[in-house]
């Protein structure tokens, strides 16, 4: 415990970091055991009262206090861990914010320390006359941070270290704040504190690292899952109130069945996430095979449309075929009566002219065709005459020159 300029009241149900009067106060209160678990939960209850126009912030810290004591984010330079900060960011209404440090950034003299926050929410804390809950979770595959039962930010790869210790500090401003704890507890999944003296030390080195990203394959978590599952949970045996005279007999009994319950608690959450991620696993694997089923559906709904469009296909083939068939008839039947006609019509002209030549015949006589006869008759014998006379005449002829 620490202040500047007075150390913080400390009364029946609260601890009061910075009064309500006198301003530019310093209030801070540290744990004096390291937390040497990596898996916990931290709850703090605090209350934040003012006038309109006053100022301050407070710090939840789980880091190494090596030279933070009383700092704020703002003034606490070179620092290794993690940093809840609550205070009225660019004149908002309230905010919070986490930080993180490897002990290589300084923080007092950053040209912008606001940008270094991993995760924020918006939260007015001020004057809410109730305390505030702020829940910080650490487990194996992710940290988040819960106000009043409602997630503010999570980081799934974030992963503190242990060795840590916790505290709260508070500055307030000219017109002050007054910052109140009500409350702060850590709990843990198990008694026994985690083994980090086995390893070697370069895994040593790499727990001192502020923050690591989780790249462990989905097989190898749900193999650690499965073992932590198959631990027997260690349940603290049955006594009789009597066993229990002293005091510190009564709390350890209340602490060993409270970190029981915490525990089966932390099993319960466990296999309910683990359900929950097979139950999400299994949603999408069915969605995707349902939008599968789908497109095939859709294929076979367009070959099936093609497939009764076929019979539409031959009807119409049948259709031209009788059109055809029929064109085909017509032309035959056309071209019948057409050669009919024409045998008609030759008929008739082959009749017409013979009868043209009958009446002819019969408009001159019988006696007109042995007139022809005797002339033609008569004109032979007229020319055998008539050469006659004239051989008879060639050959007279000759005789007479000789």
């Amino acid at each position: 415990m620490g202040g500047q300029p007075n150390y913080p009241e400390i009364l029946s149900n609260k601890i009061v970091l910075t009064p309500p009067i006198s301003g530019n106060q310093r209030g801070a209160l540290w744990t004096e055991k390291q937390l040497q678990h990596t898996q916990w939960a931290a709850d703090v209850e605090f209350r934040a009262t003012g006038p309109e126009r006053g100022g301050g912030n407070l710090n939840i810290w789980y880091a190494k206090n090596e030279g933070i004591k009383t700092s704020s984010i703002y003034t606490v330079g070179k620092f290794d861990g993690f940093a809840l900060v609550i205070d009225q960011y660019a004149g908002s209404g309230g905010y919070i914010r986490g930080f993180l440090n490897d002990g290589t950034i300084e923080y007092s003299s950053h040209h912008s320390v606001d940008s270094l926050a991993f995760g924020h929410c918006a939260y007015p804390y001020r004057n809410r006359g109730v305390p505030s809950k702020i829940h910080i979770r650490q487990t194996s595959s992710t940290f988040k941070v819960e106000v009043d039962g409602a997630l503010c930010f999570e980081a799934p790869n974030v992963k503190l270290p242990p060795g840590y210790v916790f505290g709260v500090t508070a500055a307030s401003a000219e017109n002050p704040d007054s910052f109140e704890i009500f409350k702060f507890v850590v709990t843990t999944d198990s008694h026994e504190p985690d083994d980090v003296q086995g390893q070697n030390p370069q895994n040593q080195g790499q727990q001192q690292q502020q923050y690591q990203a989780a790249n462990t394959p989905p097989q190898n978590q749900q193999q650690q899952q499965q073992q932590q599952q198959q631990k027997p949970l260690d349940t603290p045996s049955e006594a009789p109130a009597s066993d229990f005279k002293s005091s510190d007999a009564q709390f350890a009994d209340l602490h060993n069945r409270l970190q029981a319950m915490m525990k089966h608690i932390s099993a319960l959450n466990r296999d309910l996430s683990s359900y929950q991620a097979n139950s999400l696993s299994r949603i999408e694997t069915l969605n995707t095979n349902i939008n599968s089923l789908s497109s095939t559906i859709s294929r076979l709904e367009s070959s099936l449309s093609k497939l009764e469009s076929i019979p539409a296909l031959e009807r119409n083939l049948r259709d031209v075929q009788n059109d055809v068939k029929m064109t085909k008839k017509e032309l035959h039947e056309a071209l019948d009566q057409h050669v009919l006609s024409l045998k008609q019509r030759v008929s008739e002209t082959h009749g017409s002219v013979l009868g043209t030549v009958g009446e002819g015949l019969k408009s001159t006589g019988g006696v007109g065709l042995g007139a022809i006869a005797l002339v033609v008759v008569g004109s032979q014998v007229g020319l055998v005459v008539a050469y006659m006379l004239y051989k008879k005449r060639k050959n007279g002829g000759s005789k007479k020159y000789l």
